[in-house]
């Protein structure tokens, strides 16, 4: 106790020492803290400013986002209460109007004072802009903020403001089928400005593949990344290209070159999602979208005139293209069982290994709505499900169970019944495994009877080519035996039997099947 009020003590005379206003204060009465934050900040402190440097407007209003932040590296003090956004846009006249509807904003004209006058207030602000009716098409403004916090210096910020505003769309391309494993695919892109105005900014154009495919690093432009694990399912890589050269309104411009990516050994179902985005001006260096991508070491790639009628546009600047290969995937499974804690009963597992050589990759649509594979499991007569294990992961996934209704429903789990379908999360990679666990319950008259567990398509109807689909059956008992079992064994039959025994270390080949569902998504998209 002695020593917790000595160091009790030295913590107290730190805090004096930090927060006095110098050795004498301390040293008249040390007794005395100070009752509020001193008004004196360090020089060092500061407010920031997010924001866009250039904002093209038209005659629709067009929503703004602004942030501010305040800053004090040099002392561990809270924030101001009182922070003070003020936003001029003055410069603006003949060129855009802004409009601000926000309670804590107070309007001079065209000038907006807004203050926070307490912590738990946002520090950010949304407003509107548009041009003015008779603004020319091209005219420039400038609107400044101004944000400040305390006494710390003030943050600003200046914004270009210019009248007609550049849209770029992107061009649709066709789905790639039957591509061969160890050959390349061109990867087209179009790009049309739907807009009123010719682009005045950069232009960065990023391809995230998934499902094994893997670009060619061949331009001098463009940055590229590999994803760490490719027999992984959506493990990405990615390219983006940086553009100078602007696009005049109304004009199509294509690659002057097609990017190029192989077919890597892995891929069963692949997909490439793509965006176009004009970039703010003024970004260091650091900030470029391609500043942490590998460079490639050949030429630069352009974009051209468009020619031929191509294969139409999306209705904005994002898109996506499938691939398909002529590959296959091998699924099997084990199962094992061994006795439930504390009571009757078995936890039977089930682990699906992908043999590969491909991995089962959930693309498009399908990668959100729809399982692209499940195990159907029938319990012995005299036995049921009480329970199911799912839990996910990065490194395990527990698939989830659900009670069957037939062989297009089902519902929600639920404890008591005997037909059940169990599906795996997110896909599965080439020689990886995800897991399925089943708790099960005999009553008095079990007797041995034995069970089923069949693997078949998902709704997402992927095609997985299955080459050994004679094994997607399976039969099985649970030993009612107190005695240690031997390990489990199986025959080499289609319909193979398997006694699963309580603490067996053995497994039943489940078989090469599709067990797969809808991946994560993550927003390397």
């Amino acid at each position: 106790m002695a020593s917790q009020r000595m160091m009790f003590g030295a913590a107290l005379a730190a805090v004096v020492l930090a927060l006095a206003s110098g050795p004498a204060a301390v040293a008249a009465d040390p007794s005395r803290l100070p009752t509020k934050v001193p008004t004196t900040v360090p020089a060092k402190a500061h407010t920031t400013i997010q924001a866009d440097k250039q904002l093209d407007v038209g005659s629709a209003a067009q929503s703004v986002h602004v942030i501010w932040n305040y800053s004090d590296p040099s002392v561990n003090l809270p924030a101001p209460a009182e922070q003070t956004l003020v936003i001029d846009a003055r410069g603006l006249a003949g060129v855009a109007r802004i409009a601000v509807v926000d309670p804590r904003c107070t309007a001079h004209g065209q000038v907006f004072s807004c203050a926070n006058q307490n912590t738990s207030q946002l520090t950010n602000l949304d407003f509107t802009v548009r041009a003015d009716p008779d603004a020319a098409r091209g005219a420039t403004g400038t609107m400044k903020y101004t944000a400040s916090a305390g006494h710390g210096a003030p943050g600003t910020a200046r914004v270009k403001v210019v009248v007609g505003v550049p849209d770029l769309v992107v061009g649709k391309v066709p789905e790639v089928t039957h591509a061969r494993i160890g050959s390349r695919i061109d990867v087209p892109l179009r790009l049309r400005n739907t807009g009123d105005r010719a682009t005045d900014r950069r232009i960065a154009v990023h391809w995230v593949g998934a499902g094994g495919l893997v670009f060619d690093r061949k331009f001098s432009n463009c940055g590229y990344s590999t994803g760490t694990d490719l027999a992984a399912p959506d493990s990405p890589t990615s390219v983006t290209c940086v553009f100078p050269a602007p696009v005049a309104a109304g004009a199509t411009v294509e690659l002057s070159s097609p990017l190029t990516a192989a077919i890597d050994a892995h891929v069963l179902t692949g997909e490439i999602n793509y965006t176009a985005e004009l970039l703010q001006p003024g970004a260091r260096p650091e900030d470029r979208p391609d500043a942490e991508l590998e460079p490639g070491t050949g030429p630069a790639l352009t974009l051209v005139p468009a020619s031929g009628t191509g294969e139409g546009f999306e209705s904005g600047a994002t898109g996506r293209v499938g691939v398909l290969a002529d590959n296959s995937a091998d699924l099997a499974a084990t199962a094992t069982a061994k006795p439930a804690a504390g009571a009757d009963g078995w936890t039977l597992n089930l682990t699906v290994v992908n043999h590969g050589p491909a991995a089962v990759y959930a693309t498009g649509n399908e990668a959100d709505n729809a399982y692209v594979a499940e195990v159907d499991v029938v319990l012995p007569r005299h036995t049921v499900a009480t329970d199911y294990e799912h839990a996910e992961s990065e490194d395990s996934a527990y698939g989830p169970c659900f009670r069957w209704v037939s062989d297009t429903a089902t519902a929600p789990f639920e404890a008591g019944h005997r037909h059940y379908v169990c599906v795996v999360p997110f896909g599965i990679g080439a020689g990886k495994n995800v897991e399925s666990r089943l708790s099960v319950k005999p009553d008095k008259s079990y007797d041995g009877a034995k069970g089923s567990a069949t693997v078949r398509p998902g709704p997402a109807g992927i095609a997985l080519h299955d080459p050994n689909s004679a094994d997607d059956h399976v039969t099985f008992t649970f030993s009612t035996s107190t005695a240690p079992p031997d390990d489990t064994t199986a025959d080499t039959g289609a319909d193979r039997t398997a006694l699963i025994a309580a603490g067996a270390t053995g497994a039943v080949l489940l078989g090469a099947a599709a067990l797969v569902v809808h991946r994560r998504r993550r927003r390397s998209h």
